[in-house]
């Protein structure tokens, strides 16, 4: 029996504490198990930082699991959670703020 192959997402969040917000979100992503490809925070007009991380997660994971898992902290004001396609996971701008070929996830 073959293991099953993990996916990778991308995940975008939102954060008025850049330090606590991604503190928060790699802590979170070993915690659960999730392997940690890329990351990266950009400012936003509004002083808010952008937070974009692609993470291996297992083949059952659904989206609304992970996005209540990562948005658990009050650091986390926003996010979203997509499906990237195997091609496109290991690209280095796979966290830029349109990822090409992304779903949601079922």
């Amino acid at each position: 029996m073959q293991p099953q192959q993990r996916r990778c997402v991308s995940v975008t969040a939102t954060t008025s504490d850049p330090f606590d917000g991604i503190v928060r979100l790699v802590l979170d992503a070993g915690r659960f198990g999730f392997g940690l490809d890329q990351v990266s925070m950009t400012t936003q007009a509004d002083g808010n930082r952008t937070i974009r991380m692609v993470l291996e997660v297992q083949p059952s994971a659904d989206c609304a699991d992970l996005t209540e898992r990562l948005s658990r902290h009050a650091a986390i004001t926003g996010l979203h959670v997509v499906e990237l396609a195997r091609e496109d996971a290991g690209r280095p701008d796979a966290v830029s703020p349109e990822p090409a070929n992304e779903r949601m996830l079922p």
